[in-house]
């Protein structure tokens, strides 16, 4: 693609730039390129009036923040939503900071202190409850079992769907992207490639043995239908790995016969609150995770409360 001089100023051929350099010099995964492009094109709308990298100032932050933080929004079918959450605001600051300072580096801004002075957003408190409760789980377990038995595949590849996110954490890249081969039994491990991962370090994580059952069996079921592909988790249609879409109507199925309202993340927050009631420290959370920070842990255990800690005060004794 071919700019003109006047062109190669504007903010969105920069960002295009900015954009291709994450993707190839630093090598971040589509997903999170998605992330940053959907930001951007959301600041676009909303400040339509910033057009080059010289239009930026502190003030047009403020003023950027201000309209999201006010506008409605249509959410669902007719419901009328004010602004966002604090998370979001946060999140929209972080990524373009990211590409601001991108700005500065590479001398495409006159204003080279331009991310010292923008105000940097509060951290979002966090309130709800974001694990899932023992009853919910038994709920969704459940109803694996009770809408499955008439296909014996069916019920064995999604028990053990269920099985791995409640007790390995897993995400849902991560998920979908498990080979055979990353299962060892006599370590009693599960691979996790750092290819899949968004912290982009491979990890192991010790199977539990329930995990390892369900895996047992779906493999012998696996093995009888003839299957070919090395995708671990496969589609019941086809000789292929199972796909977002998929997983994406599988959640939807069992929201419904469940009458759980979940999500699949709120499967990792579940494993990491529980790892911590059964006395686990932060690191080794963290390490199970695959998190490169504490701080990013401490979010994943705001649902332990200090009720929590009532068992534990009532076996002290000095």
């Amino acid at each position: 693609m071919i700019y003109d001089s006047k062109q190669l100023k504007t903010l969105s051929v920069l960002f295009e730039k900015y954009l291709c350099e994450c993707q190839y010099s630093k090598g971040l995964r589509p997903r999170t390129l998605v992330g940053y492009l959907e930001v951007f094109n959301t600041f676009q709308k909303i400040v339509p009036e910033v057009i080059t990298a010289n239009d930026l100032n502190p003030q047009v932050m403020t003023l950027f923040f201000k309209r999201i933080s006010t506008r409605e929004r249509i959410v669902g079918r007719d419901t009328i939503r004010i602004g966002v959450k604090p998370s979001t605001i946060k999140t929209y600051h972080n990524k373009l900071i990211a590409f601001f300072k991108w700005l500065e580096e590479n001398n495409h801004i006159e204003n080279k202190s331009l991310t010292e002075k923008i105000i940097t957003p509060p951290e979002p408190i966090y309130n709800d409850e974001r694990a899932l409760s023992k009853e919910d789980i038994s709920k969704i377990i459940a109803s694996i079992a009770l809408n499955t038995t008439h296909d014996e595949f069916l019920y064995k590849r999604d028990m053990l769907i269920i099985s791995l996110l409640i007790y390995t954490g897993i995400r849902k890249t991560e998920l979908l992207s498990l080979k055979v081969q990353d299962i060892d039994f006599n370590q009693r491990s599960l691979f996790i490639d750092g290819k899949t991962s968004k912290s982009k370090k491979s990890r192991f994580i010790p199977l539990h043995i329930t995990v390892i059952m369900h895996l047992k069996n779906y493999l012998t079921q696996r093995k009888a239908r003839g299957t070919t592909t090395d995708a671990l988790i496969i589609s019941s249609q086809s000789d292929k790995g199972f796909s977002e879409h998929g997983l994406k109507h599988w959640i939807q199925k069992y929201r419904r016969l469940s009458g759980v309202r979940f999500h699949l993340h709120q499967m990792r927050h579940s494993f990491a609150c529980s790892l911590a009631r059964s006395g686990a420290d932060i690191t080794t959370i963290m390490k199970a995770l695959g998190h490169t920070t504490m701080r990013m842990t401490e979010r994943y255990l705001r649902s332990i409360s200090s009720e929590n800690s009532r068992d534990y005060i009532d076996k002290l004794s000095y």
